[in-house]
């Protein structure tokens, strides 16, 4: 009987355990970033300015204490302007002073793993985000303008790290680093790349 009793302790004492690390934090939480991009590839032939117009936005859900699903968006503004030069066309050349946008809104639903539990001082974490963007390109010749609206597939791979503000705090301190791409063929953009950071506050709903 009191190995009984004693096997019955132990057993509590690891419901007991886990109930305290999986009350860590809410499993609901949402976190917004401001965000700089760095254009890459022909991108970065289009529009070489990094853009620090952006920011970003999710939703995450832990399943336990390391696997997470969610849902994201945000924006982001490439700009540059270029003086007036001599641009070869289709009819001909074209003297202007050219104007070079591209902004994108991405809507991805996203998967992410924590390298560490929840209680540790820093939580180091890898996601992935797979949706789609829309694209609005803007290349002015002056007055006149050739442009596109669409939607693309959009992927992007992300590591960064979430810095707890206390063991059990709800509110952490988030960074971290995201590749973009999209099969975006349009003008002088053969695809859509670009490196971008991202930093801002994460909160865990009640």
């Amino acid at each position: 009987m009191k190995k009984i009793k004693n096997w019955i302790l132990i057993f509590a004492g690891c419901l007991a355990t886990q109930a305290v690390a999986a009350q860590v934090r809410p499993p609901l939480s949402i976190d917004v970033n401001y965000s700089i991009a760095q254009p890459i590839g022909s991108l970065k032939d289009y529009t070489n300015k990094t853009s620090f117009r952006g920011w970003s936005a999710g939703l995450q859900y832990m399943l336990n204490d390391q696997l997470s699903v969610g849902l994201r968006t945000g924006f982001q503004d490439y700009y540059e302007r270029l003086p007036r030069a001599v641009y070869p066309d289709k009819i001909g050349d074209v003297s202007a002073v050219q104007t070079r946008t591209l902004q994108v809104i991405p809507i991805q639903a996203t998967i992410g793993w924590a390298f560490t539990k929840p209680d540790k001082a820093v939580i180091p974490y890898a996601s992935v985000g797979i949706g789609v963007a829309n694209m609005d390109y803007k290349k002015y010749w002056g007055e006149f303008v050739e442009s596109d609206n669409s939607w693309r597939f959009l992927v992007s791979p992300e590591i960064g790290i979430n810095v707890p503000f206390g063991k059990a705090s709800p509110l952490l301190f988030n960074a971290n680093v995201r590749y973009n791409y999209a099969p975006y063929k349009v003008g002088d953009l053969t695809n859509f790349q670009s490196i971008q950071g991202n930093i801002g506050l994460k909160f865990h709903l009640n």
